[in-house]
């Protein structure tokens, strides 16, 4: 890794804007093409890349999902600190895994990540691969320092991938998954956006990573999964809502969902998706963003 990039790194955790997940909710129930949508806790940090510093994608959505875990005091959010881990602590943390025998292949296939900038999580593969065992590497990253965490049976995460030759049956797949994960979490049965405190979803295709904040369904019986990419920082007319009432036409309102939204446009691409999820639901208590 360049010293460059060393320097960037060491004095910048990324683009940070909390407060993201509520201005999403409402612009949702104020688009009349939502059906119905669910979102995730409003404690999520969306957390971008910085300009030029490459290929950290699944270093930024382990820190978004690390976001969760401590900013709505779930249990063993103690174990973190008040801080999600840096880029550089996240590659110490899975190579002190590989030390200790945890998921030692991965040492074997990337040659070791520490100081680089090379992938994390699953691999690239090609359509006709095998389906991959998913999630091995974002558990792994929290190993050791935080396996107390990971080790107790109510929190593990097991993987789900979704493969097909049928692009659309994997898709479908995917979504349906979602959107039961979603269905668990339910705060207000009658409204037309689901508010959950559920953590966000880890989300891997070929070649890039997503943390998933919602799902939504539209009135033409199309779905989309809502993202946090790390690829992308907030449009400022979203930023800029943060802390603020607000009423946009139904009309500007899905315009400015498009940045989140993941529908079959994009995911058509695709045949094969993995997914990371912690399976216990009991998550502490719902972060007030402004609180002192």
């Amino acid at each position: 890794m360049p010293e460059w990039l060393v320097s960037i790194l060491e004095r910048n955790e990324g683009i940070c804007k909390e407060g993201i997940v509520p201005i999403l909710q409402q612009l949702l129930d104020q688009c009349s093409t939502t059906e119905y949508a669910y979102v995730c806790s409003p404690c999520v940090t969306h957390i971008s890349k910085t300009r030029r510093e490459g290929s950290f994608c699944g270093y930024r959505n382990i820190q978004m999902l690390t976001s969760w875990i401590i900013a709505s005091g779930a249990q063993g959010s103690n174990l973190f600190g008040p801080k999600f881990p840096s880029i550089f602590q996240i590659q110490d943390l899975i190579e002190n895994a590989w030390d200790n025998g945890f998921n030692v292949q991965g040492r074997v296939e990337t040659g070791g990540i520490r100081g680089t900038r090379k992938y994390i999580g699953t691999p690239e593969v090609s359509s006709s691969s095998n389906v991959l065992e998913f999630g091995n590497s974002v558990r792994v990253s929290f190993s050791l320092q935080y396996r107390k965490w990971f080790t107790d049976r109510q929190h593990r995460c097991p993987p789900q991938a979704f493969k097909d030759e049928d692009f659309t049956v994997a898709r479908n797949l995917l979504y349906a998954a979602i959107e039961r994960y979603f269905q668990q979490g339910l705060l207000e049965e009658d409204s037309k956006v689901h508010a959950t405190v559920l953590p966000p979803i880890y989300f891997q295709h070929r070649g890039h990573s997503m943390t998933i904040i919602g799902f939504e369904k539209q009135t033409n019986g199309k779905s989309n999964l809502l993202v946090f990419d790390p690829s992308y920082r907030d449009p400022s007319v979203v930023s800029n809502l943060v802390g603020k009432p607000f009423r946009h036409p139904p009309a500007k309102a899905s315009g400015v969902l498009e940045s989140y939204r993941r529908g079959n446009k994009y995911l058509r691409r695709f045949g094969e998706f993995e997914i990371l999820w912690y399976a216990r639901l009991d998550t502490g208590r719902r972060c007030d963003l402004h609180e002192d």
